[in-house]
């Protein structure tokens, strides 16, 4: 299955934070790259939304709803810098 890009989950970021997230910088704890949401790897065809680093497949992000409650869980990201706007 081919992942889509961060770019796919930008709705939801939105709801949830009001704002773009797109542009939110990260570092991977498995590889140290670091980069930003637009370029991660997201598979959204289970239960929930994954998105895993595109360089050594560590889950960087997982996001699902129940109920009309998102449940967000970062595990694989350290250092986030949040856009300025």
């Amino acid at each position: 299955m081919q992942p889509l890009d961060g770019n796919a989950i930008a709705g939801v970021m939105h709801d949830l934070f009001a704002r773009d997230l797109t542009t939110m910088g990260y570092q991977c704890t498995g590889c140290g790259k670091t980069g930003v949401v637009a370029e991660m790897a997201v598979y959204a065809s289970g239960p929930g939304t994954v998105a895993r680093c595109r360089d050594c497949d560590t889950i960087l992000l997982m996001l699902s709803e129940r109920r009309g409650m998102y449940c967000l869980d970062a595990p694989g990201m350290t250092h986030p810098i949040l856009p300025l706007a």
